[in-house]
Parts: C-alpha cells; sequence; structure tokens
C-alpha cells in the first residue's frame, strides 16, 4: 500500500513537470520511480521544491535524494521532467549546473575518491587555521589540489541560499573562501571554472517558477498529506 500511495503522489505531481522532458530525464525519473528507496526520497522532494523560495526543506530533500544512485543520476540530468526544477535551479541544487550549493558541492566529493582523499587533508590540516582567517601556503595549494579534481572544481565557486543554515555558510566563507580570498591575486594562481562533478558511481535559464508554482505547490502539499493518512 505504502509503495503504491507514493507511486501516485509521484505521479500526479510529475504531471505537473514541463511538457516533452528529455528523454535521459524520463528514464531516470521512471528508475527511480520502480525502487522503492529512491521513490521514498522523492516524494518529499517534489513537495518541498516548488516554493520558489529556496526552503531549508527543499535542501535536505534535495541532499537526501543525492545519497540515493538513482537520486543522482535522475538530479544530474537536464532536469526537464522535475516538478520545481526551476527552484533547483534558482538555488544551485542542480549538481550539473556551471555553480552548485556548497553543501551538495561537499557531499558529492565526500563520495568521490580523488576529491575526498584531496579534501580530507584540507579539513585536517587547515581547517582551524581557515576558521581563524588565515590561510598559508601550504593550505592554499591542499584547496588548490582539491579544487583540480573534477568534482571538488565545485568549490571554486559554490554558494549558498539566503536561508541557508551555518553549515553552509562556515564551510563556504569560513574555510574555502577564507583559502580562495588570499590566495586570489597570488602569483602563478588561476581561475577555476568547475567541470564535471560527478561523483565515481553515478553517469555522466535560472528565473524563479512562474506564477503556477503556487497552485502547484498547493496541490502537491494536498496530494502529500494524503499519504500521511496511510501512515
Amino acid at each position: 500500500m505504502r509503495k503504491t500511495v507514493l507511486t501516485i503522489f509521484v505521479a500526479v505531481t510529475v504531471a505537473f513537470a514541463q511538457e516533452n522532458p528529455s528523454e535521459a530525464c524520463a528514464k531516470a525519473l521512471t528508475d527511480c520511480e520502480n525502487d522503492l528507496e529512491c521513490q521514498n526520497r522523492l516524494a518529499p522532494m517534489m513537495a518541498a521544491c516548488t516554493t520558489g523560495t529556496c526552503q531549508p526543506q527543499c535542501r535536505s530533500a534535495v541532499l537526501n535524494v543525492y545519497q540515493n544512485k538513482l537520486g543522482r543520476i535522475l538530479l544530474r540530468s537536464d532536469a526537464t521532467c522535475i516538478p520545481g526544477r526551476d527552484e533547483l535551479r534558482t538555488c544551485n541544487f542542480l549538481p550539473a549546473e556551471s555553480t552548485v550549493h556548497c553543501s551538495l558541492g561537499k557531499l558529492a566529493c565526500e563520495g568521490d575518491l580523488q576529491c575526498n582523499s584531496k579534501f580530507g587533508v584540507f579539513m585536517s590540516e587547515c581547517e582551524a587555521d581557515a576558521a581563524k582567517g588565515a590561510c598559508n601556503e601550504k593550505c592554499k595549494t591542499l584547496l588548490k589540489q582539491t579544487i583540480e579534481t573534477s568534482v571538488g572544481s565545485v568549490f571554486s565557486n559554490c554558494t549558498c541560499t539566503a536561508r541557508d543554515d551555518q553549515l553552509c555558510t562556515n564551510l563556504k566563507d569560513n574555510l574555502l573562501g577564507v583559502c580562495l580570498k588570499v590566495g586570489k591575486n597570488a602569483p602563478g594562481s588561476a581561475t577555476l571554472s568547475p567541470s564535471d562533478n560527478s561523483i565515481t558511481d553515478a553517469p555522466a535559464g535560472n528565473d524563479l517558477a512562474d506564477s503556477s508554482v503556487g497552485t502547484n505547490f498547493q496541490f502537491a502539499l494536498f496530494v502529500y498529506s494524503l499519504i500521511a493518512l496511510f501512515f
């Protein structure tokens, strides 16, 4: 019964998605819907990410979906089949975009062996000093090595939303920002552009949602509330 209700919720909510979604996105969505674990993570995201306001609930739901392999594939698609895709783009919650939310970038890095090993050394060696606004040459080098990995490249310009908690802002401003700011005009430093930020087991217009978003969100909440009646 639980799987049936969740399937109905996701299917009905998807009806509000953009017409003519890409084949890759549609397949990724179907694969997620057919997997109970992925489906359980997807339904809350469908309900939370349609307000156009980058709510913390949306961020948490996206991070939860991303921790599922099929969910990662879906989020890394062009998102044309995902309700709330405009909000996901605006809030930088799509991992394939050029600018990515710092918490999502960190999660991706932790799932990649190369990035995680580099970033782990940077954090263990430099976190304490960076929190105090200091970043020596060794730490600048360690961060640069992290950013030079394909997944770690997001750290060069990752961002937070206005509604974020201190975890994201601390990472962006007090850890990454200190060393990036210090090294910005250093000789030999280069502006690094984000490239592929996939993780090892995942295959390879930013306006807020239009006036229909409010109606979509209310409907999504209505259907989502029906699920609660079964539990």
